[in-house]
């Protein structure tokens, strides 16, 4: 059979679906727990989750080096002795210190989860939280922050961000020697013990268990105390800035990071799908106007992307690329060139098709593993979307019109409201 390499494929409608969703675990004890048993491997993902990023922090990197420290050594396990225990079951741990969350993972065969749990509840329990790692940490953060500076993709989006919520917003906190040399060993500790406690877990288990996977849950929740300190609600103003320009010069660079936007609606508004659609159309994905003509016409950039960005709390649109620092102006002028195109005119139906095309088959090729599907039940769950949130999502997006993303354009998109920011030459 000779394939067709001139005509696309055609494209079959999306049908009416339903996400699997993972089973909730309740217990006397209040701790919540979700498994989704899928999958044909036997293997799981074990996530434990705590409100404990940067939005609940006093100051800036105390969520940081607290999250790091709890793979540092427990009262009972040097971090090497940490690490043999991972290697002798052939797993593997992360820790993520974000935004909002800490979430902490585990992934291994399904027969080692006992084990694995055992670990990771003696590291979140009795981390050892020692001076000396402490230490090691901050010196390698500082390695880290020097090596950075000289990247100017990283100075435009640490400018960008601060830029954008400012210095005192949790969101705009960025690491750096001052910072790093402020953070105490005392102030870790007093934040580990009120925000890593089991009242505010979450538990989150998906893949394929080993028969009575479930009844050991749930006997492992029973035994977690969950008396203790609850978080009041948090608040900061964000300054949503718009019109604003910064240049962040760096010796010796030869090109410039370029990163613009600004501050969008929640994807809780009901002008969300219609947000979706432009930014894809814009510059979402590799066929899309931005690198059609800064990419593909002008040469400026071997890639230029937009995208959103949907924390709890904000949300934000921008656009980044790296580019010869002679072009860094005339780049500038071409995204706002697209997006005032993008207000003056309707998107054609054929275009329009494409793009939903992209997205509904970007989104359910991604539906591959139970992991994946773990993760969409995450985003509804914390954000408190709703049980069929994407099910929903993805019917509005297919009926969102030409005169819709027009109007979103105009109301959510104009190109002399960008915050714009170019790092480098």
């Amino acid at each position: 059979m000779t394939l067709d390499r001139i005509n696309a494929p055609a494209f079959v409608d999306l049908e009416p679906f339903t996400l699997i969703k993972p089973d909730k675990l309740n217990t006397a004890s209040g701790l919540t727990a979700f498994i989704l048993e899928q999958g044909q491997q036997e293997v799981c993902r074990l996530e434990i989750t705590f409100p404990a990023g940067k939005w609940y922090e006093p100051y800036a990197g105390i969520s940081y080096f607290t999250s790091k420290l709890l793979t540092e050594g427990t009262k009972k396990k040097s971090s090497s002795a940490i690490q043999q225990v991972i290697a002798q079951y052939g797993s593997f741990f992360e820790v993520n210190p974000g935004n909002d969350q800490v979430t902490l993972s585990i992934f291994c065969l399904s027969r080692y989860l006992k084990p694995m749990l055992a670990l990771l509840e003696e590291m979140i329990e009795e981390p050892l939280m020692a001076a000396e790692e402490l230490n090691k940490l901050k010196s390698q953060a500082r390695q880290n922050y020097a090596l950075n500076l000289n990247k100017t993709s990283y100075l435009a989006g640490r400018a960008y961000t601060r830029l954008l919520f400012g210095d005192q917003h949790p969101y705009g906190r960025v690491l750096d020697d001052q910072t790093i040399e402020k953070v105490s060993l005392d102030d870790i500790k007093k934040f580990h013990l009120h925000a890593f406690h089991w009242n505010q877990a979450s538990v989150f288990l998906s893949g394929k268990g080993e028969a009575g996977t479930k009844t050991f849950l749930e006997e492992w929740m029973k035994r977690k105390n969950i008396q203790g300190p609850l978080k009041g609600k948090l608040s900061f103003e964000s300054p949503r800035p718009v019109s604003q320009s910064i240049k962040v010069e760096k010796e010796g660079a030869v090109q410039s990071s370029v990163k613009a936007g600004f501050c969008i609606p929640s994807r809780l508004d009901a002008v969300f799908p219609a947000l979706y659609i432009y930014n894809e159309i814009l510059g979402g994905y590799f066929g899309s106007r931005l690198m059609q003509n800064i990419r593909e016409d002008k040469g400026f950039t071997y890639g230029i992307h937009s995208a959103m960005v949907q924390d709890i709390h904000t949300s934000y649109w921008s656009v980044q690329t790296d580019v010869n620092g002679d072009n860094a102006e005339a780049t500038v002028r071409e995204i706002k060139f697209e997006m005032q195109k993008m207000q003056d005119e309707l998107v054609s139906e054929n275009e329009l098709k494409v793009v939903k095309n992209y997205i509904i088959g970007t989104f359910i090729s991604s539906l591959d593993t139970p992991f994946s599907f773990m993760d969409r039940f995450k985003a509804t769950y914390f954000n408190e979307l709703g049980d069929q949130y994407y099910e929903e999502l993805m019917r509005k997006l297919l009926a969102v019109t030409s005169q819709e993303i027009q109007e979103a354009a105009k109301k959510h998109f104009d190109p002399q409201q960008l915050n714009i920011v170019i790092a480098g030459k």
